[in-house]
């Protein structure tokens, strides 16, 4: 499995920011992160690893194993974006450095973002 790299999985990030503001253009910061949260969890549990923004950019997320993320990881890798955001974006670029290229999101959960 090849790891996806920084760019991409950026990328993919600003495709599902720019179709999330569209969506909920007029919500309230916690309704929109609640949004957030279930379209993350729901897709990427149940339609193979991807959201909408990983699937033009042709990677996905998978369990340590390799295998389906299921609903629970879903869960708390979406959750731990939040964790993520809040310190500087740190948890995104730690995959710059990490040897396993994960975010702390993706430590959390134990998955990977892998090309297609």
């Amino acid at each position: 499995m090849r790891k996806a790299s920084f760019f991409q999985r950026f990328l993919a990030v600003v495709i599902d920011d720019v179709i999330f503001w569209a969506i909920g253009f007029g919500l309230h910061n916690e309704s929109f992160m609640v949004l957030a949260v279930l379209y993350e969890t729901i897709l990427v549990s149940q339609w193979g690893g991807h959201t909408l923004g990983k699937k033009v950019m042709g990677i996905r997320v998978v369990s340590a194993s390799g295998g389906q993320v299921d609903l629970l990881k879903a869960f708390i890798r979406s959750l731990g974006k939040v964790l993520s955001t809040i310190v500087f974006f740190l948890g995104f670029v730690w995959m710059l450095w990490d040897k396993n290229s994960q975010t702390w999101h993706d430590k959390l959960a134990e998955t990977n973002v892998v090309q297609n």
